[in-house]
């Protein structure tokens, strides 16, 4: 049988050679992709990926020369060969991934075809290869055709495989390592040599030996549906059907290719990514990072999530188009740089360290690089607050410091310091500078404002303000319309009318100065913003007067907008987005990638490039709002994955859990594991569960976790957990389980039966010991009619003392001596309490070794003493407390 392009016309051949040499004219330029890497620091069983795949489930299974592992956004678990253990992996060393149509995962080794159970979580016992003729069992790759079944290429063989039956074929054997590539009911199959064959799936005939290429590649694009073959091949084909690979620079030889969307693809080398758009015949490369390992590629591929996975020598790499993504830049070099002051022009930026020095970093630079100052200013104690540029200008850098205004010129290191009249009741320090569209630019002193020349560096008017300002200094001046406004730090908001040069003091709806320390002022859509000390405030300049934007305990340091309007704020606590249309406000932290803990005043501007930057007490943060504002529709995959019963002396698993169990009442106390399954910022994910039947309301967390349940009583139960994405997608359905606690036997149905008919026989008893009772009443208030005749006899002492016992209230024992306490007097008489104890009545307790007490004249009892009446108190031993009762 002969290949296709074998009986192709002149006019294929003429399309073919015009797509060729067109191919030729591809630029090389550089990408700048953001990948979040995964090695063993982060717990990978081996740097060396071969293949990636996520199954149904959402995990991400990762083949390696070390083990098998499955990652779920958080963690990384890991499968290893055993010789101990026949349900272990058949090796270490795992090349390919596959799922079958009913969703069970298979996974080709160095040893042969493995089966996950996934109930089990264990391998079946695995397919040996030699034993269906192949010459080895090392697999190299995988892959389904149309019909169901798996092809399986080894290190000489190409075969495949009926999941179902088991059933293995082979097809060929090569002496040189065969790749297989599968599309429109064939298998391609090629080698280093530039041979390529095909197998038809459906006639089942293997087509010809061809040679199309001395660096054969062939792939299949998943978008187009096209086959791509390598850029020298010219042969005649037709084009509807494929597309050809660009000229890699340096004939380097593609490894893997992904087709990203129906023109743009990634090709995968040994020396990084290639980008071709087919549409515009662009190539563009980019890294993965500096080392020569993460740059040699093994596999790529694409989530359902459009997330790309790369497998490389050093590592995987995850790009996902909808992760946030902060930069940090340092001015200095592994050293925390407090930012106080930034601006650009258009040559490059300025920032300042605060304390330090200046830095200047060009567009074109990645690098910030030191400004050498005048020796007139000290290496030490200069302190700049504020920085513009005023282009084309002698001195385009101006600077407002502890020492004054400061104009200097980088290049040539010239400056001049400009003159400012000083109030008796201000201060010299110079804080912030307002830069504006004609010749003159303003400055704010402590309590001063001053319009000065741009071209003469000369003080054209000064206005003091120290009759409104008492206990605070000017933060930042800002023009808007006829007034500039005044932020200060704690005598609230000051209007300057430019043309009546009257400065009053703005309020709020209430009538009420705006108190919190105001930092910043920003100026968009005819409204001023006001970053304050616990929020966001704005201005209408019609009415003026402040209104409550956002109060959300947040310092705001910093603000500036983008191209949507959005406005982007520097706070003590990270990076707020408030949308002004929605209105909508978006908190970002440490946890999103963002190095700064706090920003700082007067540190932030918008790039030409619309990137945004904002200067911190750790160097400086820079992001595209575009990209951060992205947000990301991905639901989550949530899953239940694992249930523990806890004792008191162990905890262990149940197997095969899934969504229903019942436990013992014994087992009662349990431990539920959840996750869910998103790779975009996944710290940043929510959850919530709650134990229908149980818990009154959801639990509300931002972990994925264990739900842990103490001794539930007997019942049913649902437990469900739900999860959220980064950006707050919900997934509505969530995980389920139905737990049942079941009683134990006394609390079982046989069991009520007994008890129903031991209660009639209870009630038999019932009656018969209301019977007994009655007489057991009888004889006790015939023994209380004793008593009180008893209590009126009398005891004769060794002294002949006659003592009446009714009148007898406690016995003490004193020594050698006994004290009896009547109701009207003390006799002492030379005998022992236990002589007289045995003379006595019952109504006559011993209460301590050296008491006994008349339970008639007891009023009350503690812990440790008897209280007789009037107030009398006598000791109580623990041996004679059970006398009272």
């Amino acid at each position: 049988m002969k290949p296709c392009w074998k009986t192709l016309t002149k006019q294929s051949i003429s399309i073919c050679v015009l797509v060729f040499h067109f191919s030729l004219f591809t630029q090389t330029i550089d990408k700048d992709y953001t990948f979040k890497s995964i090695t063993t620091e982060e717990g990978l069983s081996n740097n060396v990926v071969f293949d990636i795949h996520q199954d149904r489930e959402g995990y991400i299974w990762i083949a390696t020369n070390n083990g098998l592992n499955r990652y779920d956004g958080y963690s990384i678990t890991t499968f290893f060969h055993s010789e101990k253990d026949s349900t272990s992996i058949s090796s270490n060393v795992v090349r390919a991934i596959i799922e079958d149509q009913e969703g069970r995962l298979w996974f080709g080794t160095k040893n042969g075809l493995n089966l996950f159970n996934t109930s089990e979580q264990h391998f079946e016992k695995p397919i040996k290869l030699i034993d269906s003729s192949f010459v080895n069992q090392k697999i190299m790759s995988m892959a389904h055709d149309s019909v169901g079944r798996i092809w399986i290429t080894t290190s000489n063989d190409v075969g495949y495989f009926y999941p179902k039956s088991l059933n293995v074929e082979l097809i060929l054997s090569l002496e040189t390592v065969p790749y297989t590539t599968l599309a429109d009911d064939k298998v391609w199959i090629y080698n280093t040599k530039g041979e390529v064959q095909y197998y038809d799936i459906n006639t089942e005939e293997l087509s010809t030996e061809s040679n199309i290429s001395t660096n054969a590649s062939v792939f299949f694009g998943e978008y187009s549906k096209k086959l791509w073959l390598p850029y020298s091949n010219n042969t005649p084909i037709d084009s509807s059907k494929f597309r050809f690979l660009p000229k890699l620079p340096n004939n380097i030889k593609p490894f893997r290719l992904l087709e990203l969307n129906s023109n743009k693809s990634w090709i995968a080398t040994d020396s990084g990514i290639y980008e071709f758009n087919y549409k515009t015949k662009e190539l563009s490369q980019f890294s993965l990072g500096p080392s020569t390992l993460i740059n040699q590629i093994r596999s790529i591929y694409k989530d359902r999530h459009d997330g790309i996975w790369i497998g490389t020598l050093g590592g995987l790499f995850h790009y996902d188009p909808y992760r946030k993504v902060f930069h940090h830049k340092d001015l200095i070099e592994d050293h925390d740089d407090i930012i106080m002051g930034m601006c650009a022009d258009k040559e490059g930026v300025y920032a300042n360290a605060l304390g330090k020095s200046i830095f200047y970093k060009s567009h074109d630079s990645i690098v910030f690089r030191k400004i050498n100052l005048p020796d007139a200013f000290p290496a030490e104690g200069l302190f700049v607050w504020d920085m513009e540029t005023v282009p084309e200008n002698k001195f385009p850098l101006w600077m407002s410091t502890n020492k004054g205004l400061i104009c200097l010129n980088v290049k040539t290191s010239e400056y001049r310091m400009v003159d400012i009249p000083v109030d008796s009741l201000d201060e010299s320090i110079s804080f912030t500078l307002l830069s504006t569209d004609n010749d003159y630019m303003w400055l704010a002193l402590h309590k001063s404002i001053h319009k000065i020349s741009k071209t003469e560096g000369k003080v054209i008017s000064s206005h003091a303000l120290s009759n409104l300002i008492q206990y605070s200094g000017i933060q930042k001046i800002m023009a808007l319309k006829d007034h500039i406004f005044i932020a200060t730090e704690g005598d609230g908001l000051l209007a300057f009318n430019i043309k009546t040069e009257n400065t009053l003091k703005i309020t709020q709806a209430n009538n009420q100065p705006l108190n919190a320390s105001i930092w910043d002022l920003f100026v968009s859509n005819n409204t001023l913003w006001i970053g304050a000390n616990d929020g966001l405030y704005r201005l209408d300049p019609n009415t003026m007067v402040i209104e409550v934007v956002l109060e959300d305990n947040q310092v705001v340091y910093s603000i500036t907008e983008d191209d949507s309007k959005t406005l982007w704020m520097g706070t003590d606590k990270g990076i707020k987005s408030y949308d002004t249309k929605s209105p909508k406000v978006k908190y970002y932290t440490t946890i999103d990638g963002i190095t700064n803990t706090e920003f700082n005043r007067k540190s932030v501007f918008r790039h030409e490039n619309d990137q945004l930057w904002f200067g911190g007490v750790n160097g400086i943060t820079t992001f595209h709002p575009t990209l951060i504002k992205k947000d990301n529709p991905n639901i989550p995959y949530v899953h239940i994955t694992d249930l523990r019963v806890a004792t008191s002396d162990s905890t262990f698993s149940v197997a095969n859990f899934k969504h229903k169990i019942t436990l013992p009442w014994k087992h009662n106390t349990v431990e539920i594991e959840y996750v869910g399954l998103n790779y975009t910022n996944s710290s940043q994910n929510s959850y919530r569960y709650i134990m229908d039947g149980h818990d009154p309301n959801w639990v509300e967390t931002n972990k994925p976790n264990t739900a842990r349940y103490v001794k539930l009583p007997v019942g049913t139960y649902d437990f469900k957990v739900n999860a959220a994405n980064n950006d707050g997608i919900w997934n509505t359905k969530g995980d389920l389980i139905e737990i049942t606690i079941t009683p134990p036997f006394w609390r079982t149905k046989t069991a009520f039966v007994f008890y129903i008919l031991s209660f009639i026989g209870l009630i038999a008893l019932f009656r018969q010991l209301k019977m007994y009772r009655n007489r057991v009443s009888e004889v006790e208030l015939e023994k209380e009619v004793i008593a009180k005749k008893v209590e009126e006899k009398f005891i004769v002492l060794n002294n002949k003392t006659k003592v009446y016992l009714n009148e007898l209230k406690f016995v003490k024992a004193a020594g050698n001596y006994l004290e009896f306490h009547t109701t009207s007097k003390t006799h002492i008489d030379r005998n022992k309490l236990k002589v007289i104890e045995a003379k006595l009545p019952p109504n006559f307790i011993r209460t301590h070794r050296s008491y006994i007490v008349n339970k008639n004249y007891i009023v009350s009892a503690s812990s440790q003493s008897v209280i007789i009446s009037p107030n009398i108190e006598t000791s109580l031993s623990r041996t004679f407390k059970g006398s009272l009762k």
